[in-house]
């Protein structure tokens, strides 16, 4: 029976497993904790999961709803679906001068298919309006084209943009009268710079649909849990973010898994100086600790820098769940697929009674993956 004590509560969405923790408020002791697989083809998505866990978490170790005064998400959705390519189609509508400025602009602001590390790409497409012409008419003739070049997701960008975010708004206004996503480079980054500033809102314009899944389906599991607190979103530097931020600034939560851990590794392994590993299901993440602090740094995705502030953390699409891909009778590579998000078992787990006349059989995994994955067929 609950004393009405004070619990924090973390939720860690992964690819591969969710898991819940709470955390006695006055002494940092672990009062709770559950872990389930995440439900990516779930009819709810991956609230099902967070659902399942987060009531775990709370029955089975006696905690009250009313006990709970402050609940963190941290995922890896967003790292997750910058590695396997599940991303979405940016239109870039970007503004600025005319001339010679303005050839110079259009230039810096055309960023073209961003490739990502497993070989996919973000595909943009882009136009250009003069700040002079912009209006509600000039800017809906521009989503327009965008949208008939398959763009789902616009990005706005003009050059000095942070000076002004008037157009920039303009063009989220026409965003969201269509029922569009919309990704406003100066309200992502203050920082000059044209081409990282649109980069970076074209990045975060491509993971905007999965991380608004994933955002409003942890805040309904925590509401339906009869939870009232805020929700709080880790952010990739170590930070947290309310939800409202996260959901326009997804891009943000970029590493926030692998900050989570780190902050975990600072406070209960007292650590100064190490190099740490966190292998998951999906993804493994490398990083320094040093003099007590970890690095960080701008983001980078596929070679190119971008304006996030996130931990210095290596990222590699290759962990615990990574299924082989082969070609030719020999391994080409291992991932990014993990075996949970193809809906297969893990092999080493299968009762050896069970594997009777194993067959090798080449699948993707999802469709537009490539079909050099493999998994094994039992009689």
């Amino acid at each position: 029976m609950s004393n009405h004590r004070k619990v924090r509560v973390g939720i860690d969405v992964g690819g591969t497993h969710t898991k819940a923790v709470a955390l006695d408020n006055e002494t940092n002791e672990i009062v709770g904790e559950s872990i389930v697989m995440t439900s990516h083809d779930d009819e709810l998505g991956v609230a099902a999961g967070v659902i399942q866990c987060f009531q775990n978490c709370l029955t089975e170790n006696g905690i009250a709803p009313e006990d709970v005064v402050f609940i963190a998400h941290s995922t890896t959705q967003a790292t997750n679906a910058l590695i396997e390519g599940d991303v979405a189609k940016v239109g870039i509508l970007a503004m600025g001068g005319g001339g010679i400025s303005g050839l110079l602009a259009k230039s810096q602001s055309k960023v073209g298919d961003i490739l990502l590390d497993s070989g996919r790409y973000i595909h943009t497409t882009h136009t250009y309006l003069k700040s002079k012409q912009v209006n509600e008419e000039t800017v809906r003739e521009h989503v327009q084209k965008l949208v008939d070049d398959g763009a789902t997701v616009i990005a706005a960008s003009e050059a000095f943009g942070v000076d002004s975010i008037e157009h920039e708004m303009l063009v989220k206004a026409e965003a969201d009268r269509r029922g569009l996503m919309a990704s406003v480079a100066s309200d992502i980054s203050k920082l000059y710079g044209l081409t990282r500033r649109t980069r970076t809102a074209a990045i975060n314009g491509s993971i905007l649909p999965k991380m608004m899944n994933t955002a409003n389906c942890t805040e309904s599991a925590v509401r339906s849990a009869g939870v009232d607190v805020p929700l709080m979103i880790m952010r990739g530097d170590g930070g947290v973010m309310d939800i409202n931020e996260m959901k326009k600034r997804p891009v943000l939560t970029m590493l926030s898994g692998p900050a989570a851990s780190v902050m975990g590794a600072l406070m209960y392994l007292r650590a100064s100086n190490g190099i740490y590993f966190e292998v998951g299901g999906t993804t493994t993440n490398i990083g320094v600790i040093k003099n007590g602090r970890p690095g960080v740094e701008y983001a980078s995705v596929g070679g190119h820098d971008t304006y996030v502030n996130s931990l210095d953390v290596k990222v590699q699409g290759v962990a615990g769940g990574s299924m082989v891909r082969a070609d030719n009778h020999q391994i080409v590579d291992v991932g990014p697929r993990s075996a949970h998000i193809a809906g297969l078992g893990y092999a080493v787990y299968t009762p050896l009674e069970e594997i009777e006349d194993p067959e090798l059989e080449f699948f993707s995994p999802k469709e537009g993956d490539p079909a050099d994955y493999v998994r094994i067929k039992l009689k």
